[in-house]
């Protein structure tokens, strides 16, 4: 929808409850584009309120002046709604383009003679198998042909409608859940409905959207109708519409309701990682099923490859490994959709161009055999045991359905003769073992419609006129679409207490700005230990750095001394906090936070680790070293213990004890840039001066290998004496003995 701005501010105004200023700058706006065709409504409104304002000014003093003032509000908005959509036909080309072929089609939308026409598809279907064979296949084509232009037209018609009233709502609702209506038309109803619902609020398709999702007993319905509702809803406008909250918190007092809320957004999650699974996919699964296999694509098509008659005596279990390595590739696949993960993205994303796609409803229809679109196709091809495989057992959204029968005819075509009758028989790598699916449960019917609507929204050619819940952008501005957890109207609610479990899974996957508008949306009262908790990592995991200003309140250590005041003896709270104690450089709380943590579990290496780690941050090298001689002597081949120890060896000035480590750090491989640079600190103050030297020059080249020379003495500056000077110096090391190491380091970089 064409965004204009003058519209959106008159919303906002009728909103904050500004109906007069509302009301002049719509008539402004009316008369600044008088192709809409507003004036008389405008007119009517605008005496109304005068009418109420005059009594009022009399001294009148009518009991029902509130509810009237709403009622004139929430007018005011249907105007300036319908204006917004009549504007948006006038600039957009695309959605004239559209009205201009719904209104030339000449159908009668009439609600008797649209359920008419919806029963009777029903009827007639059951008719046609009556008909004798030869007369029935005619028949059959030019039914599902009208059927789908009538679903066509209807879907368009509804997207660019404009408010309904209550009773349009009610006529609709005895469509969608009428026993006597096909599953298929109700479901393309209700993604027209959320279209319409998302792109302009109203209130009464809202409330539509809610109904049949409480009613309908049709799940494919009802799980369209959840997604519809949830990312219709507008809490911009609470002031105007406060049914929309309460009927979200009557909804929310069902746990059922809660536990689909939740699933809900974690697959919205899903399907925004969809791009960085398809990459995951192509660079670490992909390469070895193309290397391990025994195909070759060519220009031309797909060829075999010509077997090595020599590796059955090189290498006689070769092949048996290509096949174990081909179908793991398989199996890492089927364990990240069995995630959640939408694995199919970057195949099917490819495969969205056909003339098909150009319609709108057919992104959202339900596969069907019969659609006009692939019915002679899969007539003539659907007998084969791959595609009846790919169409029931393959958990593919219905558009990559679609999207496969029109592709399959011109594949086979380009695919050898000796591969025909394999991938007719199904005995594809992977495929031949496709595991069941459970297509009813409604996780899977919200998933694959899920898919469908990301497909729509990232690949539709014109999918800049609908408001996109996907939009990642509005990360960091403002919590985009698709977090609906951090939206106010589920603030203070029951599904409050989903917060955690949902914020969860975002710092799990790394999704620290997101995060942060769930965490902004919770109220005072609940604000709990789950709560800090939650904030406190988020802080630790990010850094600190949220894009959302909101969160900058509060430090890391903050959250998690709430926590420990609300459960004073919880672990996992004390050792949030001596993390963040360590990250603000608080070493000496931080130690002691360590040593609670010790005593209240002597058995977690980590915890002494941590804990010698700050004794050697305070310079504390003796006792750092007792800790430390006893988890090396416990753990001998742990890396972490060994760097830490030779660090406190050269604190302590044990040198050459701390070379030891070193050199055994070294022959192991595990050597790291800062285990160089910590080992030229160890010669340096040994008087090793050029070992020392050498191993500051193997730190830089590590830590920046395409600096220039020029720009390396700056790096070795910053690095080797900016970060560790007062250390350096406790060494007796003096000013003029490091600008020399630094003269020395840089003569042996230019080496």
């Amino acid at each position: 929808m064409e965004a204009n701005k003058e519209l959106d501010d008159i919303m906002l105004l009728l909103d904050k409850g500004q109906l007069s200023v509302a009301l002049e700058q719509l008539a402004a706006f009316v008369c600044k584009y008088p192709e809409l065709n507003m004036d008389e409504r405008l007119d009517g409104l605008r005496s109304d309120y005068e009418r109420m304002v005059e009594y009022w000014a009399t001294g009148y003093r009518d009991p029902q002046l509130e509810s009237i003032h709403n009622v004139l509000r929430r007018r005011a908005y249907r105007l300036a709604a319908d204006a917004y959509v009549r504007y948006d036909m006038a600039h957009s080309p695309y959605t004239s383009a559209v009205r201009r072929r719904i209104d030339g089609a000449g159908r009668d939308w009439s609600m008797p003679v649209l359920r008419a026409a919806l029963e009777g598809f029903v009827t007639d279907a059951a008719m046609l198998e009556l008909e004798p064979e030869h007369v029935r296949k005619q028949k059959k084509n030019d039914f599902y042909s009208a059927r789908q232009r009538l679903m066509n037209d209807l879907f368009d018609h509804i997207w660019t409608s404009q408010q309904w009233n209550e009773g349009m709502a009610e006529a609709y609702e005895d469509i969608l859940l009428s026993p006597t209506v096909d599953t298929n038309d109700q479901q393309v109803i209700v993604s027209a409905l959320m279209l319409s619902t998302m792109n302009m609020f109203d209130i009464n398709k809202f409330r539509l959207l809610v109904t049949v999702y409480r009613r309908s007993t049709d799940e494919n319905v009802r799980q369209r109708a959840l997604v519809g509702w949830v990312l219709s809803v507008k809490e911009e406008f609470e002031g105007l519409f406060p049914e929309q909250r309460q009927m979200v918190e009557e909804m929310l007092q069902d746990e059922a309701v809660r536990d689909e809320l939740t699933e809900l957004q974690i697959q919205l999650f899903y399907c925004v990682m969809a791009e960085s699974d398809t990459k995951k996919i192509q660079k670490e699964i992909m390469p070895d099923l193309l290397k391990h296999n025994n195909l070759h694509i060519t220009p031309t098509g797909i060829e075999e490859k010509a077997e090595d008659p020599m590796q059955d005596i090189l290498d006689p279990e070769a092949s048996e490994r290509n096949m174990e390595k081909v179908e793991e590739g398989f199996r890492k696949m089927v364990d990240m959709q069995k995630a959640g993960s939408d694995i199919y993205f970057g195949g099917f994303s490819q495969m969205k161009r056909f003339p098909f796609f150009s319609s709108v409803s057919n992104w959202f229809v339900p596969f069907y055999p019969e659609h006009p679109a692939v019915s002679a196709i899969y007539e003539r091809m659907g007998h084969g045991r791959l595609l009846g495989m790919m169409m029931n057992r393959g958990s593919f959204c219905n558009s990559d359905k679609y999207s496969f029968v029109l592709a399959f005819s011109q594949v086979m075509e380009r695919i050898p003769q000796s591969m025909r009758s394999i991938i007719d028989n199904g005995d594809i790598a992977g495929f031949g073992r496709m595991s069941e699916t459970d297509t009813k449960t409604p996780a899977y019917i919200r998933r694959t419609y899920l898919q469908d609507l990301y497909r729509f929204f990232r690949l539709f050619p014109s999918r800049s006129q609908f408001r996109n819940p996907f939009d990642i952008q509005s990360v960091g501005k403002s919590s985009p679409e698709y977090v609906f957890f951090s939206k106010r109207i589920f603030r203070g609610t029951e599904l409050e207490s989903r917060f955690g479990e949902i914020g969860s899974f975002m710092v799990k996957h790394k999704m620290y700005d997101e995060v942060a508008g769930v965490i902004c949306n919770y109220s005072d009262k609940g604000k709990d230990y789950q709560y800090y908790m939650l904030f406190g990592h988020v802080l630790l995991r990010s850094g600190g750095v949220i894009l959302d200003s909101r969160m900058n309140e509060m430090k890391a250590t903050d959250c998690f001394e709430h926590a420990l005041r609300l459960q004073k003896d919880e672990l996992r709270a004390l050792k949030g906090y001596a993390r963040a104690l360590f990250y603000e450089e608080r070493y000496a709380e931080a130690r002691d936070a360590y040593a609670r943590l010790m005593a209240a579990s002597p058995e977690t290496m980590t915890y002494a680790l941590s804990y010698s780690v700050c004794l050697t941050n305070l310079w504390e090298y003796d006792e750092a070293l007792k800790v430390l001689y006893r988890l090396d002597y416990e753990n001998p081949d742990n890396v972490g213990v060994s760097r830490v120890m030779a660090r406190a060896l050269v604190g302590a000035g044990k040198y050459e004890q701390a070379r030891r480590v070193y050199e055994k750090l070294g022959s192991r491989g595990v050597m790291d840039s800062n285990d160089r640079m910590n080992n030229g600190y160890c010669e340096w103050f040994a008087g090793n001066h050029r070992a020392a030297a050498e191993s500051f020059a193997a730190y830089l080249k590590m830590r920046y290998p395409n600096e220039s020379n020029f720009g390396m003495r700056k790096k070795a500056k910053e690095d080797i004496v900016g970060t560790e000077l007062k250390f350096i110096l406790e060494h007796g090391v003096t000013q003029v003995e490091l600008e020399m190491m630094l003269d020395v380091v840089c003569a042996e970089m230019m080496r």
